[in-house]
């Protein structure tokens, strides 16, 4: 049941599609010539199709796979740390920001965060948000003016 409330994204429902009418017309013309072999290795070709769009739901790792909402209002800076929601990063782990614009609709912004813990960086862990495009420019200056040592990358 919980499968039928997940929202795929557009991408994944095209995927999808191009599987389903790939086997349909691969399976069409195995089964007039009766290679049942081959009718099998389609279906279980679109079958691992679905368990990876599933399985990458399930990690999402899709950002645009997320709800749109208000970036402006769950974001928090204070002078030592910045906040969304509640995951609090102290401004010196965050190494990297790159902010872009998907759409009219939809923009994007990725922060890059570094620990340093004996002087040696720990693996990068990248935080990514989606909100809504008119929100860009005031977070760009926001985040701009409180993240004066982070790198900016371009889209």
């Amino acid at each position: 049941m919980a499968l039928m409330t997940q929202k795929l994204t557009l991408n994944q429902w095209f995927l999808l599609l191009l599987s389903t009418i790939a086997l349909s017309v691969a399976g069409v013309r195995q089964y007039q010539q009766q290679g049942w072999l081959e009718v099998v290795a389609l279906f279980l070709a679109w079958i691992i199709t679905l368990f990876l769009i599933l399985r990458h739901r399930q990690r999402a790792t899709a950002v645009l796979g997320n709800e749109l909402s208000s970036l402006q209002e769950r974001l928090h800076i204070s002078p030592t740390a910045l906040q969304i929601d509640d995951e609090k990063w102290p401004l010196e782990l965050i190494r990297a920001v790159e902010m872009g614009v998907i759409d009219q609709k939809r923009a994007y912004v990725y922060f890059t965060l570094v620990q340093q813990i004996d002087g040696l960086d720990t693996s990068p862990v990248v935080r990514k948000f989606l909100f809504p495009y008119a929100e860009y420019e005031p977070l760009l200056q926001r985040l701009n003016n409180s993240l004066p040592r982070a790198t900016w990358l371009l889209p």
